[in-house]
C-alpha cells in the first residue's frame, strides 16, 4: 500500500511539472527574428467604422509580400460610443495615433490609418500607396538591432529580457503582445450585422525608455490563447517617432 502511495503521489508531481514548464519549453523551441531591414504596419482601426474592413482584410495581404513585413492592428475607442463598443479598443490606442498626428502635421485623426516605420501615414485601406511606401521602408538598414534574449510566463504575464544595440540616444522601445487572428460578429452599429477578422490585434502595449540591456513585463488577457500570441518589441526615435529596429517572438510550434 505504501508503495502504490508512493508512486500515485510520484505521478501527480511529474505531471505538475510538465503542466507549470509547458510554457517554457514552447519557449526553448520559439521562433526569434531580428530585422536587418523591416516595415512595420500600424493600422488604427475600430469594429465601429464602415471604413474599416477593407483594410482589416488588407492588412494581412500587405504581409504576404515580404518576411520582413510585420502588420500591428490599433484598436482606437473614440467610435465606441457611436454603437458599437469594440472589445479590443483602448485609449492608449487613440493617443499613440495622436501622437503620430501631431508628429506629421495632421490636422485630424481618423480610420482606417496606416503608418509604416513611424514615418509614411496613408489611408489603410490603399494598396497601392501601402505598397509603394512598403517598398521604400524595405530599403532602410535598421539603426537599432533589437534582441529578445528571454520570455517566460509567470501567472497572467509575459516577462521579457531583450537587449538593444545602436542609435539608442534619445529611443524609447515598446512590447506589444498581439493576438494572431481575432473574429467579432458585430451586433450594431456601422457594421452591424457584419463578421470582421482582425490580424495582429495589438492586446496589451508597454513603452519605455532604451537602454542597453530592457526587462518587460506585459499582461496576458485571459482570453488570449498562447497558441493565438506574438510579441512584437520595436524602437522608435522620441523626437519623431520613427522606427528604428524591430524583433519578433513567436511562441506557437
Amino acid at each position: 500500500m505504501k508503495w502504490l502511495l508512493l508512486v500515485v503521489i510520484s505521478a501527480f508531481a511529474v505531471f505538475g511539472s510538465v503542466k507549470k514548464n509547458s510554457f517554457d519549453k514552447k519557449e526553448n523551441n520559439s521562433s526569434r527574428k531580428t530585422y536587418s531591414s523591416f516595415a512595420v504596419l500600424e493600422l488604427f482601426t475600430s469594429e465601429g467604422c464602415s471604413s474599416c474592413p477593407p483594410a482589416d482584410r488588407l492588412l494581412p495581404r500587405l504581409a504576404t509580400a515580404n518576411t520582413n513585413i510585420i502588420p500591428l492592428s490599433f484598436h482606437v475607442d473614440y467610435w465606441d460610443h457611436l454603437g458599437w463598443k469594440d472589445r479590443f479598443s483602448d485609449a492608449e490606442y487613440s493617443e499613440r495615433q495622436k501622437a503620430y498626428a501631431r508628429q506629421l502635421r495632421l490636422e485630424s485623426i481618423y480610420t482606417p490609418q496606416l503608418i509604416i516605420n513611424g514615418e509614411y501615414e496613408l489611408v489603410g485601406s490603399n494598396r497601392s500607396t501601402a505598397e509603394a511606401d512598403i517598398n521604400k521602408a524595405l530599403k532602410e538598414k535598421s539603426a537599432v538591432a533589437v534582441n529578445i534574449d528571454e520570455v517566460k510566463k509567470e501567472n497572467n504575464k509575459l516577462l521579457i529580457g531583450c537587449s538593444l544595440t545602436g542609435s539608442l540616444n534619445q529611443a524609447e522601445v515598446a512590447a506589444a503582445l498581439v493576438q494572431r487572428h481575432a473574429e467579432t460578429e458585430v451586433k450594431t452599429g456601422e457594421n452591424g450585422g457584419a463578421r470582421l477578422t482582425h490580424t495582429n490585434v495589438v492586446r496589451s502595449f508597454v513603452q519605455k525608455a532604451a537602454k542597453d540591456k530592457m526587462q518587460f513585463e506585459v499582461e496576458i488577457p485571459h482570453d488570449l490563447n498562447e497558441d493565438n500570441l506574438l510579441l512584437v518589441v520595436y524602437t522608435h526615435e522620441k523626437k519623431n517617432l520613427k522606427i528604428t529596429g524591430v524583433a519578433v517572438w513567436e511562441g506557437r510550434q
